[in-house]
């Protein structure tokens, strides 16, 4: 025999499953923030994040995402409290590391956003937080720190440890570029090229720049 439920009697039923459920873990509520998160709906993300930071401190992805949420909200001073909790939790998190930064050049706290990126670069020996800095200092047109931000990037990714990547040398070429520095900017694509070969954005610039893609166009890299 079929049993029908009328949708009031499925509501109050829903309701009933859910407070037998129980509020959820805190694992499920990072869950669920990250979900919000990753489609942009930061008050959602807030709004799962809230309970784990005031239940369960010391959650580094709660504080994380809460912050995120935050500032996209427009609250800078919430989410740079938060995403500094975070970078102390889990130091070295690049993610972490660019969301703070991000924070504090949107406050004009430059003096702390570069701090920030320069600990990051000499602590972890990465290139990753010097590229970082350097496209802020592009945008705040500090050339000088930019250019000082892409080499120390290009002298940490020494390959030893780990491939060398083609963005240091590729943003300190457009920055040579944008400084009228045509011949400095065509040396760091022909490095970037011996990098790779097969990155789009080099062999486009060469060839923008007149430079013949061939086996004699690579440099290699290097200060």
């Amino acid at each position: 025999m079929l049993v029908h439920f009328s949708l009031a009697a499925a509501g109050a039923f829903t309701l009933m499953l859910g407070a037998c459920q129980g509020p959820p873990s805190t694992e499920q509520s990072i869950d669920r923030g990250n979900h919000y998160l990753e489609f942009g709906k930061w008050q959602e993300a807030a709004d799962a994040f809230q309970p784990v930071i005031k239940n369960s401190p010391g959650k580094w992805e709660a504080e994380y995402g809460y912050g995120v949420a935050m500032a996209n909200l427009g609250d800078l001073v919430t989410a740079r409290r938060c995403l500094e909790t975070a970078n102390d939790e889990s130091p070295g998190n690049m993610k972490v590391i660019e969301a703070l930064a991000d924070v504090m050049f949107r406050q004009n706290d430059t003096s702390a956003m570069y701090q920030l990126l320069r600990g990051a670069g000499a602590s972890l020996g990465t290139p990753d937080p010097w590229i970082t800095l350097g496209l802020y200092a592009i945008r705040l047109r500090d050339s000088d720190s930019a250019q000082q931000a892409f080499a120390a990037a290009i002298e940490v990714d020494s390959g030893a440890l780990r491939p060398r990547s083609t963005e240091p040398y590729y943003q300190m070429a457009m920055l040579q570029l944008s400084l009228g520095r045509k011949d400095e900017a065509v040396r760091r694509l022909r490095q970037a090229y011996g990098v790779s070969a097969s990155d789009p954005r080099v062999v486009q610039a060469l060839q923008a720049q007149g430079v013949a893609v061939d086996a004699a166009t690579a440099l290699p890299p290097g200060p």
